[in-house]
């Protein structure tokens, strides 16, 4: 093999070599976040059955917007088939009395 053609073979191994590196990366890079994606959906599954128990046991189901202010949902009474909206103002109430409210109303 002339020099040529042994300089050509190095270098067309080398970018080779580098591609096979750079799909290496891709895929750890691609698992990494198929694995990070599973552990969100298992988190969300986990949030979901906790929000379901929490409703079940209190006849609660808050509304879970991000943009709101106010603590709101709905009093579920299922024997009733009775729906009850509520919305409290943290602004205009202290902690202490949007949390007893709130107790009065699961234990109604």
């Amino acid at each position: 093999m002339s020099l040529i053609g042994r300089l050509s073979f190095d270098y067309v191994n080398t970018l080779i070599t580098s591609d096979i590196d750079d799909l290496e990366h891709q895929r750890v890079s691609i698992e990494e976040r198929r694995e990070s994606l599973r552990k969100l959906e298992k988190q969300d599954l986990r949030a979901q059955m906790k929000l379901s128990m929490y409703a079940s046991v209190t006849n609660v189901i808050p509304k879970l917007d991000e943009q709101q202010s106010a603590i709101s949902g709905h009093i579920v009474e299922r024997e009733k088939k009775v729906v009850q909206n509520f919305e409290f103002d943290p602004l205009k109430m202290s902690p202490y009395d949007t949390c007893n409210r709130m107790w009065k109303m699961i234990n109604l």
